[in-house]
């Protein structure tokens, strides 16, 4: 057993949360991805707050999650403002 995930004196498992560095990962890749593939990154998007969300539940590392839902959310964003503006210079 590694150093990082022994029990602490409470009993608690110390590291990280698995689901809320997955979902910073996930959200921080949907962004850069929008720029690139846009359906990419809205489905990266969902992903990252997803996971976002259900470590949010679990205890610790919730700033990961919290970032995972804020990059992800911008990430979807980011890639329906550019489809749109997409479409609206093929159209005009």
């Amino acid at each position: 057993m590694t150093a990082a995930h022994r029990p602490d004196v409470t009993g608690k498992a110390t590291g990280s949360n698995g689901q809320a560095v997955a979902g910073f990962v996930t959200g921080l890749l949907s962004p850069i991805s929008a720029l690139f593939i846009p359906i990419v990154g809205i489905v990266l998007g969902v992903v990252g707050i997803v996971l976002g969300l259900r470590a949010r539940k679990q205890p610790g590392s919730t700033g990961l999650a919290t970032a995972g839902i804020v990059l992800g959310a911008v990430g979807i964003v980011l890639a329906i403002v550019l489809v749109v503006a997409a479409v609206a210079i093929v159209n005009s």
